[in-house]
């Protein structure tokens, strides 16, 4: 009875909380302006809705019966844990204590909840949940702009005509719709002799795809492009590696290599495509701006959680600097962000989280040799990916945080984790 109680209701209801909170303040009406002023009012549903998700959570360790596997997992993930106490530390030089305050609660619950999930459900299971979540988004997106479109669709800016369905902003549906687009085509490859499965994914697909695409955002086009041809080389790899030797790997390399080297020599070309321009619609010259800004400011240990985008007078400031038509409210530029936020000592920890999901995401691939266990990288390829463009770190959402603590626990090789019985996956 427990069971049926906690696979038909708990689970599926603390899943949604979740990936509402990660994702809340990047949707529309979600209040992702600026937090510097009434800051309590605007996050404390928020707030509530992160204790009520541990809550959750904690009743189903208390029924799974596997919390004490959490502290060793912790422990072999110590790098972690060694930066969300030092941004715990970030307090006691915060310019803006209470937005700090909030910026490491949210980093303290979403680490906590996302490490159960981690260490709990197998990659299978998060992939069928991530999987929905991006079935209801996508379904969103489009019923927003069937029923409203004046509010789905940018109007009487630059980006008049551009999509942002359920976001708040072009960019961030096409990012979003381009990981999208590979879960689903990750699902077609599993759907096996199942037509009615293998169709529904290609619809799907095709719907996430259209999405990026009526975005406008180079962004997210150029993810998508990326992330469909990294998912292609891996499922070829998977079904042909037994037949490859070392010629054939210096070939692909080599060829790899050459492709890179005539993209870089042909930017300008490449980005004109998307009518862009190698100053990425003048974020290099911002990013420049704000560097020297930290640089000068704060450069070893940072201005705190949310410095300096708190501050109207330095985002007016900002924009007069740039040329901006609008005060910018984040770096554009996740690794930035962080520098800004923590200095040098918070950017080299990340740097060295990053490569460990990196490592920790082919070993695990190698080990198993399937097109499910190469998800982890594709999901480590996007994390890379979208903070070049925009901030997935915690500014104004949790989805990329997500992702990679789920990346790090999923990955950790201490014991074979057994399936979790669920009711909807």
């Amino acid at each position: 009875m427990v069971r049926r109680i906690l696979n038909k209701f708990v689970e599926p209801t603390a899943f949604i909380v979740v990936f509402f909170v990660i994702v809340n303040r990047v949707i529309i009406g979600g209040g992702w302006i600026n937090i510097a002023h009434s800051t309590f009012e605007k996050v404390i549903l928020e707030c509530i809705l992160w204790v009520l998700d541990g809550v959750l959570f904690l009743w189903i360790a208390s029924q799974n019966k596997n919390s004490s596997e959490y502290v060793p997992f912790w422990k072999k993930n110590w790098l972690l844990l060694v930066f969300i106490l030092y941004a715990i530390s970030s307090l006691f030089w915060s310019e803006f204590l209470v937005v700090s305050l909030y910026k490491i609660y949210v980093l303290f619950f979403c680490s906590a909840i996302t490490a159960y999930i981690g260490i709990t459900y197998p990659i299978r299971i998060i992939f069928d949940k991530l999987t929905w979540f991006f079935i209801v988004a996508v379904i969103l997106s489009y019923g927003m702009v069937l029923i409203f479109p004046v509010v789905s669709i940018h109007q009487f800016d630059e980006n008049a005509g551009a999509w942002r369905g359920l976001f708040f902003q072009k960019n961030t549906l096409g990012i979003m719709m381009a990981l999208g687009s590979v879960v689903f085509l990750y699902g077609f490859s599993f759907g096996g002799k199942k037509p009615r499965v293998q169709f529904l994914n290609i619809c799907l697909f095709i719907l996430a795809a259209g999405l990026v695409f009526l975005s406008r955002s180079a962004a997210g086009i150029l993810i998508f492009l990326i992330l469909i041809a990294c998912a292609m080389v891996v499922f070829a790899w998977v079904k042909w590696n037994h037949k490859l030797n070392r010629i054939h790997y210096v070939f692909i390399g080599c060829f790899t290599g050459l492709l890179v080297i005539l993209a870089l020599a042909k930017l300008d070309f490449l980005l004109g495509l998307l009518h862009k321009n190698s100053t990425l619609t003048g974020r290099v010259p911002f990013w420049s701006y704000l560097i020297h800004s930290g640089v000068s400011k704060h450069l070893l240990f940072g201005g705190g959680f949310g410095y300096p985008w708190a501050s109207d007078p330095f985002r007016l400031a900002t924009q007069a600097a740039i040329g901006w038509g609008i005060a910018p409210v984040t770096a554009h530029n996740g690794y930035i962000d962080i520098f800004l936020h923590f200095g040098l000592v918070g950017i080299l920890l990340l740097v060295f989280i990053l490569l460990l999901c990196i490592y920790q995401a082919i070993r695990y691939f190698l080990q198993e040799r399937t097109i499910l266990s190469s998800f982890p990288m594709i999901l480590v390829v996007f994390i890379l990916l979208i903070n070049i463009s925009e901030s997935f770190f915690l500014e104004l959402e949790s989805f990329a945080w997500f992702l990679l603590v789920i990346l790090l626990f999923s990955t950790t090789p201490l014991k074979k984790k057994d399936p979790i019985p669920t009711g909807d996956s």
